[in-house]
């Protein structure tokens, strides 16, 4: 009998040419808001049928396919309920809810199957992303800040803020970063640019943490606004770069550096590349997503952003040392 192991085991195709199957049950289980039904009570398929208008057979399977990637138990009576995987994070009304990225990886499902022909052109194959009405970018917004809350606490922690006094978040969406360096520095105050559906969440966000004293809004588009002010001690590109071509960053860059004052600090924060370009894995996916849906975003490598940062005139521009299970690098410089 033939096996198999490591890197030679054909299963391993199997499971990349089918990752897809996966996406489609969370997508289509969040659609007919099955997480939330049965937040209370467990519910059987049958009725579950009865309050979705879907078949019980095809219900069935969905659940079992629910089960089988971690999002629900099955009791002895076939009843469904949700893990607390689920439970914290696709029940609606949850503090933690992650339906608006669930959604939004449901929408990306159509043009992702344009990728050949996005790799084929080198171009955009989606002539305008989706425009989110006041719900969906509230659920997405809320998202972003609850997938972003460990990752702040641990910015606030290795970014030494003691002697700074004004923070510039740019495309600063939740301005989750910027109100745990304030939690962390009492003497800091923050500015969240933005656009302004994404700030009419962020100031929701700012007022639950009670710091609306010290952290306001500041309506605007990183991509046309000639400036974004200036008398900023901290510079904060987090989360946005691959959207863009390497020209556009380096012009928001310029204007972040005019923004700071001298001795200023400008942190950049992104899923990079390692230097050698070969992965990881979500930085790599990132970049093809990019290439789908803009006409100039990519991944980028921490060396190629540290280039970046010196060409516009940034200082001292190094790494910073953050834990293993940390997604992100960080890159500092200084005006």
């Amino acid at each position: 009998m033939t096996t198999y192991s490591g890197e030679a085991n054909p299963m391993r195709v199997m499971e990349l040419a089918s990752a897809y199957w996966d996406s489609r049950v969370i997508h289509s289980a969040h659609r007919l808001n099955l997480f939330t039904l049965v937040d209370e009570t467990p519910l059987s398929a049958e009725e579950l049928a009865q309050k979705t208008g879907a078949s019980p057979r095809g219900l069935e399977l969905l659940l079992i396919g629910c089960a089988s990637i971690g999002l629900m138990h099955r009791d002895e009576a076939g009843r469904f309920s949700n893990t607390p995987l689920a439970d914290t994070h696709l029940v609606e009304g949850r503090p933690r809810y992650q339906g608006g990225i669930v959604k939004m990886f449901d929408e990306w499902y159509g043009p992702w199957t344009g990728l050949e022909e996005a790799v084929v052109k080198g171009d955009a194959v989606v002539e305008k992303q989706h425009d989110h009405g006041e719900e969906a970018t509230q659920a997405y917004i809320y998202g972003m800040h609850w997938r972003g809350v460990a990752q702040a606490q641990l910015l606030a922690r290795v970014i030494d803020g003691t002697d700074r006094k004004r923070m510039l978040d740019i495309a600063g969406g939740p301005g989750t970063f910027t109100l745990h360096m304030c939690v962390e520095n009492p003497q800091l105050t923050g500015t969240v640019l933005d656009l302004p559906q994404t700030l009419a969440v962020t100031r929701e966000i700012i007022n639950n943490y009670q710091l609306s004293e010290r952290v306001e809004t500041k309506e605007g588009n990183y991509l046309d606004d000639p400036s974004f002010g200036d008398n900023y001690d901290i510079a904060l590109m987090s989360s946005m770069l691959n959207q863009e071509s390497p020209e556009v960053l380096k012009q928001i860059m310029a204007k972040a550096k005019d923004a700071l004052n001298d001795g200023g600090l400008m942190i950049v924060q992104e899923q990079l590349l390692d230097d050698d370009k070969n992965g990881p894995r979500l930085p790599a996916v990132i970049g093809l997503n990019q290439l789908i849906h803009t006409p100039g975003g990519q991944n980028y490598c921490g060396k190629e952003i540290m280039g970046f940062m010196e060409a516009v005139g940034f200082k001292d521009v190094h790494y910073v040392e953050l834990p293993e299970e940390s997604p992100f690098v960080v890159i500092l410089g200084t005006k």
